[in-house]
């Protein structure tokens, strides 16, 4: 009867033990809390915005002497040497873009749509140089673009507030481009020679990523870059009469790197 009570009261001791829980940790070992990762932003829906932004552009120029120029390879050659090989200019651009964004946990996949207006274009003046048989030419070239689209895909990982996302696609715009070979007189009076001017819309591609931050619930602004390819824009000119088979081949090739800043609002 005993020994019945003693294990009766051991028992109820073990039981009233584990009802209370474990024994505290000793004093500076508490454990700590886990603070729960923040949760991801909602970046869903249709968005709008502005942007501006620094553009470089990297073109590379060619001015071929061709036709009865093939009878003179030094002048050819002397020609070659002193047109620009390359148009590579700084400038800006301005506009907007219209996207949409699903997202998938904190994943987001979206469409989005840009223009701008550019203000990128330089120009190259060799001033009168001689030949060694031929007159003395002079040769003036030039490269404008005024506006730029791109339309493409992008996906991102919502991490908080903030979503790093990578891009690309497919870019349309204009490439602007005036080659002009000059035939010099003694006295310095010229006349025209041979050259042109032509104007193409160009479909290229792009690429490139960026980060955006969301400062409120619908408005937040981003930092990107792009690499733009536009291809290439070329054209044949006979020379003026009674020069016409010392013709010329011109062609420039028109790539940028764009670094711009957005403002945008999500619906």
């Amino acid at each position: 009867m005993k020994q019945l009570t003693c294990l009766t009261i051991a028992s109820i001791a073990l039981a009233l033990k584990a009802f209370g829980g474990p024994e505290p940790l000793p004093s500076g070992k508490e454990m700590k809390e886990v603070a729960p990762a923040p949760e991801c932003f909602n970046w869903s829906g249709f968005y709008i915005g502005a942007f501006g932004g620094y553009k470089h552009s990297v073109v590379d120029t060619t001015l071929d002497p061709t036709g009865d120029y093939n009878l003179f390879p030094l002048d050819q050659t002397n020609i070659r040497l002193h047109s620009a090989d390359n148009l590579d200019a700084d400038g800006g651009e301005v506009g907007g873009m219209v996207g949409y964004n699903f997202q998938w946990a904190c994943w987001v996949l979206g469409v989005e749509a840009d223009g701008g207006y550019m203000f990128l274009r330089d120009s190259f003046d060799s001033d009168t140089f001689a030949n060694p048989i031929l007159s003395d030419k002079s040769i003036q070239q030039a490269i404008r673009t005024n506006y730029l689209v791109t339309i493409g895909p992008r996906i991102g990982m919502a991490i908080g507030r903030w979503l790093p996302y990578a891009t690309g696609g497919v870019a349309f715009g204009n490439v602007d481009y005036e080659s002009r070979l000059h035939n010099v007189s003694t006295s310095g009076a010229g006349f025209y020679l041979s050259g042109d001017e032509q104007e193409d819309t160009n479909v290229g591609w792009f690429g490139g990523g960026g980060l955006q931050w969301a400062f409120t619930d619908h408005w937040s602004v981003r930092l990107q870059y792009e690499f733009i390819d536009l291809g290439d824009v070329s054209f044949n000119s006979p020379g003026s009469i009674p020069f016409a088979d010392f013709s010329t081949h011109n062609r420039a090739e028109l790539r940028e790197h764009n670094f711009s800043f957005a403002l945008m609002y999500k619906f």
